[in-house]
């Protein structure tokens, strides 16, 4: 029996995008879980009405504590992320469920490009001390159930930590390429790459 596959999408101020990245991965899941992170805007409305089921959080968290949220709330035996700002492909999912459905990893990660942010490249560099993979940073993901439920995600988001959590614990990591597109309006995650810096070195440290 094929598995159950759920999305999880925290999006925050993502009204003009997220009703068309909902209909699209409803193409390739069993369900859609947006994390409405405080948004100011018609986000929970625009995804509601294109098919997702909403979970509010009442105030902006960040998009770790509203990724942990969705992967309480997503009932599927393997969870699918992405962003809600339409810069990753939903036609891609099957690419990154593949590997798990032949029982060839437990977590895919998507694989852009390139790097375009300095930040992201020394994220990258760190992790890739203890687990050698190239894109830490991606938010499309496919991964376990099991996976999510034996991991301790801290920091300020799901970058390099989720790889050396999913490590810690045995989980097999493969990565695919994927294709990326420009997000609509301002970049958001500079500062938060910065303080997840520390907590990478903690994590390593701790290994060590």
């Amino acid at each position: 029996m094929k598995p159950k596959v759920s999305a999880v999408i925290p999006a925050y101020n993502e009204e003009e995008t997220i009703g068309e990245v909902v209909e699209r991965t409803l193409r390739y899941v069993d369900e859609v879980i947006v994390v409405d992170d405080g948004s100011l805007d018609k986000t929970a409305d625009k995804a509601h009405e294109a098919g997702a089921r909403v979970v509010k959080l009442g105030e902006n968290r960040g998009i770790l504590k509203a990724t942990v949220r969705g992967f309480r709330e997503a009932d599927g035996e393997i969870i699918v992320t992405l962003d809600a700002d339409g810069q990753h492909n939903p036609d891609e999912i099957p690419r990154l469920l593949e590997p798990i459905l032949r029982d060839e990893a437990d977590l895919v990660l998507g694989r852009r490009p390139r790097l375009p942010h300095l930040s992201e490249r020394i994220l990258a560099y760190l992790t890739g001390l203890k687990v050698p993979v190239h894109d830490v940073s991606t938010g499309f993901r496919a991964l376990r159930r099991w996976v999510v439920e034996g991991m301790k995600l801290k920091g300020s988001c799901l970058c390099g930590i989720l790889i050396l959590e999913a490590h810690r614990i045995g989980a097999r990591i493969a990565e695919v390429p994927i294709s990326i597109r420009e997000r609509r309006g301002e970049r958001r995650i500079k500062t938060r790459h910065i303080r997840q810096l520390f907590h990478i070195l903690l994590h390593l440290m701790r290994f060590w």
